[in-house]
């Protein structure tokens, strides 16, 4: 079996296919890796992009559990907790539509962890393997006719390639530095071969790490994750049939109330303020006021401090809650 060693990884270069079809061809059920009569089906599509989702996820977790060691700033562990937030959202929008991630553990480049230089670069490479990917799910969707599924994921394309800038800039490169994003592929599956020794292991590479689980990841994101939006996927006319991220309302009589999921309790409405205390799975507290930080979340007032609205649930009577001013 041929490998990709951490050094031909950073450059960015694919491993052969040839017997490296065999197993695959294993993991995600195609006939050939380049090159497909009639291109890819939705739903390899699918499960393979549910399984970069999948990766990414680990590997932004695991990179904040080990933030000293990459020497991450509090800032640059806020824009990964972001990162994570996104990639689980993304996980769950493709497995609601069903989507199967085929690979729950991956290996590594060893060191990767510990080794910045090396982890923004093994990053930048993923993200930018990971939009290229995406953008070809769009072309095959398009060529399929589906365009609303192909324009959602060109919305996704969009989220990588912001990531992929911030990674860059972690890394001391140009954020910036294309007139448009690479092509590398035409089908999503030829992305596959690319990403073999995170499946499989090879020279230089280490593991495998496990996904964290879905717990573990909104307790890491905490109150740092990211606004959700409608997709077109589910536009209907142009109006959107999934309303953004809003807290859940299970009653509407009595005093405005939040419940909390683990919530983190701020001094302010935003993330940059001090975390003054929390709210566990269960607890409740009366709301007093809401306004919206620079971002577009809503922080709902509370005696302690402030809470972010999509990490709370709602209950009570909250239709007429005053603004409140910062």
């Amino acid at each position: 079996m041929a490998h990709l060693s951490r050094r031909a990884f950073l450059k960015g270069s694919a491993v052969t296919a040839g017997a490296s079809v065999l197993t695959l061809n294993g993991l995600f059920g195609f006939g050939t890796v380049f090159a497909q009569d009639g291109g890819d089906d939705p739903q390899l599509m699918l499960n393979i992009a549910c399984t970069a989702e999948t990766f990414a996820c680990t590997h932004y977790y695991n990179a904040l559990q080990n933030a000293e060691a990459l020497a991450l700033t509090a800032q640059e562990q806020n824009w990964l907790r972001s990162f994570l937030d996104s990639e689980l959202k993304h996980k769950q929008f493709l497995e609601a539509n069903g989507a199967t991630s085929l690979a729950t553990e991956f290996y590594v480049p060893d060191g990767l962890f510990t080794d910045r230089a090396l982890f923004t670069a093994t990053s930048n490479t993923a993200e930018n393997w990971f939009v290229a990917a995406y953008l070809a799910a769009t072309r095959r969707l398009a060529e399929l006719g589906n365009s609303l599924f192909a324009a959602t994921t060109a919305q996704v394309a969009a989220v990588e390639a912001e990531h992929q800038a911030l990674i860059r800039l972690m890394g001391g490169l140009q954020p910036s530095f294309q007139t448009a994003k690479e092509p590398l592929f035409f089908n999503p599956s030829e992305v596959v071969p690319y990403f073999t020794p995170f499946l499989e292991g090879g020279d230089g590479f280490v593991g495998p790490a496990p996904f964290p689980g879905e717990d573990a990841i909104s307790e890491e994101v905490g109150d740092a994750g990211v606004i959700n939006v409608p997709v077109f996927l589910n536009l209907t006319m142009g109006t959107a049939a999934m309303a953004e991220a809003t807290p859940e309302m299970s009653a509407t009589d009595g005093a405005c109330m939040v419940m909390g999921r683990n919530t983190r309790i701020r001094s302010g409405a935003g993330t940059d303020f001090e975390q003054v205390g929390s709210l566990a799975t269960g607890d409740t507290a009366e709301v007093t006021g809401q306004t919206t930080d620079a971002n577009g979340f809503t922080w709902y007032q509370i005696s302690q401090g402030f809470v972010r609205g999509d990490v709370v649930t709602l209950t009570g009577n909250c239709t007429a809650i005053p603004m409140v001013s910062m």
